[in-house]
């Protein structure tokens, strides 16, 4: 990525807490600066002094030479899009030169400024980590506060873009893979449920009927306001904790009632993703949460799960593009269609990570 910040892969390729259903979370908050109207309607001389004042309350924090602050017009359309795949950018973002993005050389912080919200605070983590993410977040919120006055109101809390944002200007989202709530028809039931309770569950990557692809659901608070950012925090992390509990249940159901059925949807899985030449997209996201289900069954040995979810991202198309822009990677040379090259360099991404993985056989 020529100028562009380079994010390490730290965060998704490490451990996290109950990695088996949950792949990551993420926490982010949305602020405003006073007097100035928000980026929807912000004029071009305003967004340069609030990037400036972004940009000078991160050179003033603590260690500031672990984040990287960038203009926009400085990235490329790949880096944008590989941005966009870990979630950092919104899809489509725009590239003037008053939009920014501040990033921690692990990736595990960033911020985005005079996007949606003149800024966004974001916090990654593997697993299920509502606490840790909100304390790294609510510590950069904090120290670039003592240098930035952000729009909020009395008895109302900070005002943002998203009226389900106005309040805390919180939200929290949580990628959650469910096979076997999806496999045994309950997901449909778990996301009434949780829709009820204010919560909102969607497919990641959206599919036929209700099942996502690769069984991804996001779960998120559908609204800040009321109660103080501890109590949202706390309601959000037990209900991620019941939703791990459900698909573990409903996981130890099917390795009982279809335990056959399963072996062959691991099994076959396995097979196509270490030999298969060319592997699509949406192929890969398919090929790895079904080995994901069979690790969790002790089906699949030689894998982990830090290294299905790092491959989650590093199968992205941009992530492909970026590779095989770098000319690093020797590609048969009777294969040279452009996406005939991508699914090729995918299928090789897959196959050497994989490498060690095999069936557990029934004994």
């Amino acid at each position: 990525m020529n100028n562009d910040p380079k994010v390490s892969d730290a965060w998704y390729t490490a451990d996290g807490n109950d990695t088996d259903v949950v792949l990551s979370t993420r926490v982010r908050l949305a602020r405003n600066l006073s007097g100035f109207a928000f980026p929807a309607a912000i004029k071009t001389d305003d967004a340069e002094s609030v990037l400036s004042l972004v940009f000078d309350a991160f050179n003033h924090i603590d260690n500031p030479e672990q984040f990287q602050m960038v203009r926009m017009n400085q990235v490329d359309s790949i880096g944008r899009r590989i941005l966009s795949e870990r979630g950092i950018i919104e899809s489509g973002t725009g590239s003037e030169p008053w939009r920014g993005i501040v990033i921690r050389n692990d990736g595990i912080l960033s911020a985005t400024v005079n996007m949606e919200d003149h800024v966004r605070l974001a916090s990654f983590s593997p697993g299920l980590a509502v606490f840790e993410c909100s304390k790294g977040v609510f510590a950069i919120d904090s120290a670039i506060q003592g240098r930035l006055q952000f729009s909020a109101l009395p008895g109302i809390g900070y005002l943002t873009s998203s009226l389900s944002a106005l309040g805390s200007g919180m939200k929290t989202s949580i990628l959650m893979c469910l096979p076997a709530l999806c496999m045994n028809g309950l997901v449909d039931r778990v996301i009434r449920e949780y829709l009820s309770q204010g919560f909102v569950v969607q497919g990641y990557y959206g599919g036929e009927g209700s099942v996502s692809l690769g069984y991804l659901y996001q779960v998120s608070n559908g609204y800040a306001a009321g109660g103080d950012e501890n109590l949202q925090i706390t309601r959000m992390e037990q209900a991620a904790a019941k939703l791990v509990e459900l698909e573990r249940k409903s996981r130890q159901e099917l390795a009982v009632s279809a335990k056959t059925t399963l072996e062959d949807t691991v099994f076959r899985a396995l097979v196509t993703a270490k030999y298969a030449r060319f592997i699509n997209l949406k192929e890969a996201i398919e090929l790895i949460h079904r080995i994901k289900l069979g690790l969790n069954l002790a089906l699949v040995t030689g894998i982990g799960h830090k290294d299905l979810t790092a491959l989650l991202y590093r199968v992205q198309a941009a992530h492909i593009s970026f590779v095989i822009s770098g000319g690093s990677v020797i590609i048969e040379t009777d294969v040279q269609n452009e996406d005939l090259r991508m699914d090729r360099l995918r299928a090789m991404v897959i196959q050497e990570v994989l490498k060690e993985a095999d069936i557990q056989e029934r004994r």
